[in-house]
């Protein structure tokens, strides 16, 4: 290994309760919180070592909760890294609240499905989006032994399509190529709008009581057109299928009433990946981890299609073997996405957390050291990092034994409020990466004896 003198500074105390340590020459400053470190009455170096391994893998872990996120995810977009991701939405939809009344001289007029994007998305907003609705062939309640929908939960939907709408969707600027605002209108069958028109005219046991007109009227699938990949929009979860209709008279009175999403906790989101001819295409339920040296030196992380990115520092106990060796003054964890592979349009996650796992990939405590501290440079690619403080997880991994570090390590996630909502996404280079300045580093300074 190679390494580095930092600086020295001589003193005649013996015994200090902090060491300040000065810049001289060319050297930079660290930010390191001393400790009480001393060497009697020889000289203290700090030195700096960057030469330790991380070694890197891409995990791939069970389905995770969508459903009350608040949030539908409807899309689909390709990505050269991660495969061509999918996601459709599921919704059950009540009757109106009040009901409306209607008379012998009510006149049906037309029915809408009305849902508003949320202003989020991934991928290429350029291209036209076609986004598909079909009626539920099965009541919304949660599988056996569950108490949420997860990812990989889906609900049978009847084939026939409802309705379609092709939209050109700005989400930074809040409007569709429909003209309506945030929202996106899909127009339903004339036959279902009477069906419904009729029940709320005769307000039978189906349309008054919510258990019966539940299991009749099943709720409704939001689906993309496979054929038009773009991109996947956040839509708020409280969609409405509206029902037009009008009071004839001296003046014509247009009136509205809304079926809307009921139970909002139960609506969900199921994501698809289809990662044929990509790097991460080895990564399943059967082989869930695979090294970054068996995928062109690098590891990827996108938690909502449950790839996570896994460090072990299986030699970092040598470092007490070192004969100058006294103690770790600080470690810091430089993780480099590749270049070239994020932009705009593919960006990075803005926040990264260190979580502990162990070799069965278990997700632990998270890490008090920050989000990452991410910066980006899109013109060059080589200065784009996130940035840890790991002097405490490193101290402690010191005390743990080859063994144990050989197993037992960090795994990088999103924090909870962003990981089963966005689709952001990283492609990390180890340290054989062909790009040497998209190289993970683990930094290390620890006073010398010498």
């Amino acid at each position: 290994m190679v390494r580095k003198c930092f600086f020295r500074r001589r003193s005649s105390v013996y015994v200090l309760p902090v060491l300040f340590i000065l810049a001289v020459g060319a050297c930079t400053k660290p930010q390191i919180a001393f400790q009480s470190v001393y060497n009697g009455s020889n000289a203290t170096n700090v030195v700096t070592i960057d030469t330790f391994a991380v070694k890197l893998s891409t995990v791939f872990l069970d389905s995770f909760t969508t459903s009350g996120t608040s949030t539908q995810l409807l899309g689909r977009y390709k990505d050269p890294f991660f495969g061509v991701i999918t996601s459709q939405s599921y919704t059950d939809i009540g009757t109106p609240v009040p009901l409306p009344v209607l008379t012998n001289y009510s006149v049906y007029d037309s029915i809408q499905l009305i849902t508003r994007i949320n202003r989020t998305f991934y991928g290429d907003t350029t291209k036209v989006q076609r986004f598909l609705v079909s009626q539920l062939s099965q009541t919304m309640n949660f599988p056996y032994n569950q108490t949420a929908f997860y990812s990989n939960n889906t609900i049978p939907y009847d084939p026939t399509i409802l309705g379609s709408a092709s939209v050109i969707i700005n989400p930074t600027a809040g409007f569709t190529s429909q003209r309506q605002g945030d929202s996106i209108k899909i127009t339903l069958p004339n036959s279902l709008g009477q069906q419904l028109f009729g029940l709320l005219y005769r307000q039978p046991d189906t349309i008054t009581n919510a258990t019966i007109f539940r299991n009749f009227f099943k709720g409704l699938a939001l689906y993309p057109d496979t054929t038009l990949p773009g991109a996947v929009y956040g839509f708020k979860d409280t969609i409405v299928m509206r029902i037009y209709y009008h009071e004839p008279g001296v003046i014509t009175i247009q009136k509205t009433t809304d079926f809307s999403t009921v139970n909002q906790f139960s609506q969900f989101n199921h994501i698809t990946a289809d990662r044929s001819g990509t790097p991460t295409a080895p990564l399943n339920q059967a082989n869930p981890e695979l090294a970054s040296t068996s995928s062109g030196n690098q590891a990827f992380l996108q938690p909502i299609t449950s790839l996570y990115t896994k460090l072990l520092f299986p030699t970092i106990g040598d470092l007490q073997g070192f004969p100058d060796y006294l103690a770790v003054m600080k470690a810091e964890l430089i993780i480099k996405p590749v270049q070239g592979t994020y932009s705009p349009t593919l960006n990075l996650p803005p926040q990264v957390n260190l979580s502990l796992t162990n070799q069965g990939n278990t997700i632990g405590a998270t890490l008090p050291y920050g989000n990452g501290n991410l910066t980006i440079d899109y013109l060059y690619g080589t200065n784009t990092s996130y940035t840890y403080d790991i002097t405490a997880y490193i101290q402690n991994a010191l005390t743990q034994g080859a063994v144990n570090n050989s197993k037992n390590g960090l795994i990088l996630i999103t924090p909870s409020t962003l990981f089963n909502t966005t689709f952001n996404r990283a492609v990390i280079g180890d340290a054989y990466n062909a790009q040497k300045s998209n190289q993970i580093s683990l930094k290390i300074f620890y006073a010398s004896f010498y």
